[in-house]
This record gives structure tokens, C-alpha cells and sequence, in this order.
């Protein structure tokens, strides 16, 4: 099974085993229990919390330790009923476990919160709000959240298990994925965003790490860290109004790395579109520079066409993947339903099969492929198109003025002749000389 549920084991000495140890030589890590009160501080009033112990105070030595180095100090300790047997990864807000419950007797995963970040407000709110949205997704293609929990001043969630590999890995280790393949994940991810956006959850971290493929060729999105719920709206308590750009700048879409309030859905489309290029050409949209000439890149240059880099990819295909990485999120699909009628278009279109079953989402509306080839000339076009309707423009009024003016009368001149010619002079010379008598008499 995907949630990675094995069959029931006995941990009953074990376990007290294990709890007996974790407690004996967990001095390093957790900090002496404080007597339970039923307040809290003034400033953790909002949090969802399990036990009312007080979280390690930022003097602690275990407050200092990476997520790295936590997960290796808590490696084989428990926490509540969860015993954690193996550290597999650690992030920005924490580290992650394969952990065992000793309540259900199985398998699960189990993200333990940052000690250095559990005194910080903006992480203990974000780490609130991916225990609120996992709890809010319940989806095939999605990691179900089973619990969350406290203890001795350590945060954590508890996951389903998931046996796979996420899609960075597995194109590093494989090469770009083959078109069907890549479409198969691309559409359960899609099935999961509109999970999600019915429920009005803004995943904002898509990229191929945060998805697992299951030895069975299912699609599993994971870490909720960055999402954010629409219907708590934008308020002084949001998790981003320290005004930090949040997200993978790999796969950020530019208005979430201007900033992160304005990332809707189509954000996640776009993040989408970034890690289905990734799966297609074994690299990111924008590979050079910085981090942040890669954010400027993001902004203002053109996506690459992926035929160049996969010439076999069809065109209704690349058109899609044109319109999910859009710079403007309005010409983007809107809905992750668009972008499933769109895929599901490409599928009929070229006859392909995909490796594994989608779910079904009844009547899709028809997508029509816009044409592409326009997006890398834009930049020239647009002054292009104005200078030449300015000098039509022109040339009309010149016309125009030209047709209304009065014309000119031919000049009439008279035919002449040598003999005419001599009998002007002749004449002229007679007016002279009359009119020298006249001023000597």
C-alpha cells in the first residue's frame, strides 16, 4: 500500500524499552519537563497544541542544532506513541522520519519542527498552518495527515508512510522521463491542486522533490510547509507578512517571488509547469546565474521551448506547457480543471496511454492549443505593430488632406512663331523711340 502500513508487529518490551532509553539519554536534546499548566504564553495563544509543556527556550543546546543534526540526535527516541527509527531528510523548518506507531502498529512518517525554528513566531505559524491544510486534504494523490502532536517542547506531525522516490531523484538517477510518464504524474498532480483548490489550499512549494512516485506509478504531493489557506485570509497573523520571498527558485512563479500574499492557484500551475519541464529535460526552466538573476529570469524571460531540448514532444503538448509557465497569471490556465481538460486533450489527440489509471472528473470542457510561437517575439512585435499603425495612420491623413485641397487651373500660354517673335521686338523698339521724341520736345 502507498501509506506503507505493514503488517502488525509487538514492540510491547521493546518500546518500553525504547521509551525507557530515550528518556535516560535524551538530556542533550529534550529539555526537563515543566509542570502542566493549563496557560499558555501570550504570544502561542493561536497554536494548536497536544500537551501544554512548554516548548526548549532558545538557550538551550538543543534550540541550536540544525534540522540536520536534530535528526540525528532523535534518531531511535520516541515521542509520545511514535517511536523514531530512521532520519531520512532534513529541510528548512525540520527534520524528517520513518517512524513507527506503537498505538496502530504501523509504518508512518513523521516531521519533527526546527527547535531552532520553534521560537520563532512566523515558523511556529507556518508549521500551524501545514498541520491545518494536510488535515483539511484528504486525496489519493496527496500525503494524509494522521496526527500532530507535543512533546517536551518538540512539534511534530505524523504522516502516512509513503514507499517511493521523488521525481528529482529519479531523473537524476534515470535521465528525463519518458512523455507518457511525465503526463501520468503531471495529471495526478493536477487532480491533487484541485483537490486542494476546492478546499482552498495554496500548496506554493510544487517542485520534483515534494512528489513521490510510488513503486506503482502513483503520484503522491508532500510537505505542506508553504501552503497557505485562502479562507484565513491576508491579516496581520499571515505566515508570510515578514515580507520574505518563500518557495524553490527553480519553480517559483514571478508573483510569488514579488510576493508570496498574491499566490493563488495559478502559482501552483505555474510551479507545476516548471517541474513538468524538469521531468521532460532533466533541468529547470533557468539553470545559469544566481538566485537572484534566476528570480529576474522568472520574471522577464522567455520560457525555452521544450521541443528544442525534446524535439519528439507533440505541439498541442508543448502549447500546454506554454500556458501553464505564462508570465501573467491570467494567461495561465485558471483552474487546475483547465489544465486537466487541457492534458486529457493532449491524450486523445495523440493516442497515448498513460502507465497508470486517472481518476475521472466527469464533462471537462474542450481546450483549443493557442499557438506558441508568438510568446518568443513578443518583445519586438508589440513596438513593431505600434510604429507601423502610427505611419498608416499618417499616411491616411496625408491622403486625405491631399484630396481636399482645391487643384490648380492649367496656365493657359499662347503658341508663338519666329515671325510673331520679330513683330514684338519691332513694335517694342517703335514705343522706345516715341517715347524719347516725346521727352526731347
Amino acid at each position: 500500500m502507498t501509506s506503507g502500513e505493514n503488517t502488525p508487529r509487538s514492540h510491547s518490551s521493546s518500546d518500553a524499552a525504547s521509551k525507557g532509553n530515550a528518556d535516560a539519554s535524551s538530556s542533550h536534546v529534550f529539555a526537563a519537563e515543566a509542570p502542566t499548566t493549563t496557560a499558555t504564553e501570550p504570544n502561542q495563544s493561536d497554536l494548536t497544541i497536544v500537551s501544554t509543556t512548554p516548548p526548549l527556550e532558545i538557550k538551550s543546546p538543543a534550540a541550536r542544532l540544525s534540522p540536520h543534526e536534530l535528526g540525528l540526535a532523535l534518531e531511535g527516541q520516541q515521542l509520545d506513541h511514535v517511536l523514531l527509527e530512521q532520519f531520512v531528510g532534513g529541510g528548512g523548518m525540520g527534520a524528517v522520519f520513518r517512524a513507527w506507531d506503537t498505538t496502530l502498529h504501523r509504518t508512518v512518517a513523521v516531521k519533527v519542527l526546527s527547535l531552532r525554528q520553534s521560537s520563532d513566531a512566523d515558523s511556529l505559524r507556518r508549521f500551524q498552518t501545514e498541520a491545518r491544510s494536510a488535515a483539511r486534504l484528504d486525496h489519493p494523490n496527496i500525503a494524509r495527515a494522521h496526527f500532530v502532536g507535543e512533546d517536551r517542547g518538540v512539534r511534530y506531525i505524523v504522516f502516512e508512510f509513503i514507499e517511493g522516490t521523488n521525481i528529482r531523484d529519479l531523473v537524476h538517477a534515470n535521465g528525463p522521463l519518458p512523455l507518457g510518464e511525465a503526463l501520468s504524474y503531471t495529471m495526478q498532480i493536477a487532480g491533487a491542486l484541485t483537490h486542494a483548490w476546492e478546499r482552498e489550499v495554496v500548496h506554493r512549494d510544487i517542485k520534483p522533490s515534494n512528489i513521490l512516485i510510488t513503486p506503482e506509478g502513483q503520484a503522491k504531493l508532500v510537505d505542506m510547509g508553504l501552503a497557505r489557506l485562502e479562507y484565513l485570509g491576508q491579516n496581520a497573523q499571515d505566515e508570510t507578512a515578514t515580507g520574505v520571498t518563500l518557495g524553490t527558485f527553480d519553480y517559483i512563479s514571478p508573483e510569488q517571488a514579488r510576493s508570496p500574499r498574491e499566490a493563488d492557484i495559478r502559482s501552483d500551475i505555474y510551479s507545476l509547469g516548471c517541474t513538468l519541464f524538469f521531468m521532460l529535460t532533466g533541468r529547470p526552466p533557468f539553470i545559469e546565474g544566481t538566485v537572484v538573476q534566476k528570480l529576474l529570469a522568472h520574471q522577464s524571460q522567455s520560457i525555452p521551448d521544450v521541443r528544442e531540448l525534446r524535439p519528439e514532444v507533440p505541439d498541442q503538448f508543448a502549447s500546454v506547457l506554454a500556458t501553464m509557465l505564462s508570465k501573467r497569471p491570467e494567461d495561465r490556465f485558471e483552474t487546475p480543471l483547465d489544465l486537466t481538460a487541457a492534458l486529457t486533450s493532449c491524450i486523445e489527440g495523440v493516442g497515448m496511454v498513460p502507465p497508470v489509471m486517472l481518476p475521472h472528473y466527469g464533462p471537462l470542457k474542450n481546450w483549443n492549443p493557442r499557438p506558441i510561437w508568438w510568446r518568443q517575439h513578443v518583445p519586438w512585435l508589440v513596438p513593431a505593430g505600434l510604429l507601423f499603425a502610427a505611419v498608416l495612420g499618417l499616411a491616411i491623413k496625408w491622403h486625405l488632406d491631399a484630396a481636399s485641397s482645391p487643384a490648380f487651373q492649367d496656365l493657359q500660354i499662347p503658341a508663338t512663331t519666329e515671325a510673331g517673335d520679330e513683330a514684338a521686338v519691332q513694335s517694342d523698339e517703335r514705343t522706345s523711340q516715341q517715347s524719347s521724341s516725346a521727352k526731347s520736345g
